[in-house]
Parts: structure tokens; sequence; C-alpha cells
């Protein structure tokens, strides 16, 4: 069993949920979100059929990121890469925030909270 790197909570995404990043620098690509705490945010870093030398990434690396809460509202945040792992093909990004006190980052803590309120009283209806 491995031990927990983090010293933040882990979030799992709801499925209800389709939070997504795009990375501008990249284009227009929407990323799967798979994870995100106080302390940063997983996500797939290929879209899909391109080459890892299309998109260069490498560990230490800054990026800014628009975190989106739906089709059309995101916040601005700038990360660094913590961890790359490859899985069936895709690069999964760990990212830590780097902008603790810019206004996304401090948007993006108020919404975990309250997205922690709403998955201990919310119901699935299936």
């Amino acid at each position: 069993m491995s031990k927990e790197r983090r010293t933040t909570r882990r979030r799992p995404i709801l499925d209800s949920f389709s939070f997504f990043v795009v990375l501008p620098k990249n284009g227009d690509h929407r990323l799967r979100v798979y994870d995100v705490s106080e302390g940063g945010v997983g996500f797939d870093f290929d879209a899909g059929g391109e080459s890892p030398q299309d998109f260069p990434v490498k560990m230490g690396d800054t990026m800014d990121l628009h975190f989106y809460l739906n089709q059309s509202l995101y916040l601005p945040l700038q990360v660094s890469v913590k961890r790359i792992d490859e899985k069936g093909g895709v690069r999964r990004i760990g990212a830590e925030f780097k902008d603790t006190q810019g206004a996304g980052f401090k948007a993006l803590s108020g919404f975990l909270a309250m997205l922690d309120q709403i998955s201990e009283a919310a119901q699935i209806d299936s």
C-alpha cells in the first residue's frame, strides 16, 4: 500500500460534475480533471491522439490553466507540475497551485468548501 504524499485531503470528483481544464498555450483542448484539493489538481494532459512531442511537459514546469466549473465559467489558475504518470497512452499531471493569494485560487477554495457541504448532504437520483 503506497503512502499518501499529499498534505491536503483529496476530493474525488463527483461524476455529476463535469469539471475540466484548458491550457491556453496548448489550444482549446478540454482536459479531464480526475481530482482536486486545496493543494493542487490532477488532470489528463493529452486530449487524445497527439504525440508527447506536440505538447512537451516536464517536472517543475509552470503553466497557466483555466479550471472550468461548467461549459463557460472558469477560474484562471497557475500551477507547477509535480508528477507525470502515463496510463493508457495518456499523460496524467499532478500539479500544485502556485498563486495561493490570487482571486482565482481563493474562489476555488470557496468552491471546494461548498463541494464538501454538497457531498455530505446530496443524493444522486439514478
